[in-house]
């Protein structure tokens, strides 16, 4: 299984509410590389690769040998030589010979109209004519696949591996299993099923969206459950949350702009919680 730190940040720049600065993302890397985060999750339609990469130069920055660095290539770079022009882009955006693990994004291939774009320079708009393309293309998996295995040994990526992808999809790539699946994991969304596959194959897993709160109008962080043993563990509900992941082993990757949330959320690295209290908090996706 590959190794990777036990907690990342997330670099989309997409929120409830809408999308935020590419500014506020630099920042808010910054922020996290400041703290002492060292795994970054990125993709090429988050159109954040280049903020990302200018925070990566910065002086706070650690050498690029302390880095973990994900990238996703989007539904529309499925194709072989799309495929390898999109992970050249977001390397070239990012300012780095390769990545750590490289992903597809999804399991589903759709038409390409072009390579995506830096928001910064061609706009938001152009971005998502590009990406938001949802015609299929009848491209195979298996191609992609391999494709994706020739971007390891061009060194292009240090690892591969997929996201989204269920047991099913991840049996049809053909030779060899992914190195890792990044799937959306919550106590309100543990996908037990997906993850109890992954590690029983020696497949590294990622969340993201490890604090969302589908469908709750309360939300997440303000379960009383999570209130509770934050006050326990004197951290903050967010911090239990996401040591609820990684003792279950998967690496969440939040995201934020606010640096008292940053700092904060690498609390889940400092506590440890007892076999009850991770049941209790399974136990919350059965009373939704």
């Amino acid at each position: 299984m590959i190794r990777m730190p036990a907690l990342g940040f997330g670099c989309s720049p997409f929120r409830p509410g809408g999308r935020i600065d590419l500014s506020e993302v630099e920042a808010a890397v910054r922020t996290a590389l400041a703290a002492g985060y060292r795994l970054f999750d990125l993709a090429e339609v988050y159109g954040t690769e280049a903020a990302v990469g200018r925070a990566l130069r910065s002086s706070q920055a650690p050498a690029r040998a302390e880095l973990f660095l994900v990238g996703k290539a989007w539904r529309t770079s499925f194709r072989p030589a799309a495929l390898r022009q999109a992970c050249e882009g977001s390397l070239r955006r990012l300012g780095v010979e390769a990545f750590d693990l490289y992903l597809l994004h999804a399991p589903e291939a759709w038409k390409h109209r072009g390579p995506l774009v830096d928001p910064g320079e061609a706009g938001w708009d152009e971005l998502e004519r590009l990406a938001g393309n949802p015609e299929p293309d009848d491209v195979p998996l298996q191609e992609t696949w391999e494709a994706m295995r020739d971007l390891e040994r061009r060194g292009l990526a240090g690892a591969i591996g997929v996201s989204n992808f269920a047991p099913e999809q991840m049996g049809t790539l053909g030779s060899g299993l992914p190195a890792a699946n990044e799937i959306e994991s919550s106590p309100y969304r543990p996908q037990e099923e997906i993850a109890d596959w992954c590690r029983a194959r020696g497949i590294a897993l990622l969340a993201y969206s490890p604090l969302s709160s589908p469908g709750s109008a309360a939300g997440l962080l303000a379960e009383p459950m999570l209130v509770e043993l934050a006050a326990r563990h004197g951290c903050s509900p967010a911090a239990v949350a996401l040591r609820w992941n990684i003792q279950r082993g998967l690496a969440p990757l939040p995201a934020s702009t606010d640096p008292a949330h940053i700092t904060g959320n690498l609390a889940a690295l400092e506590i440890e919680l007892d076999a009850a209290e991770m049941a209790r908090l399974g136990s919350l996706a059965g009373e939704r």
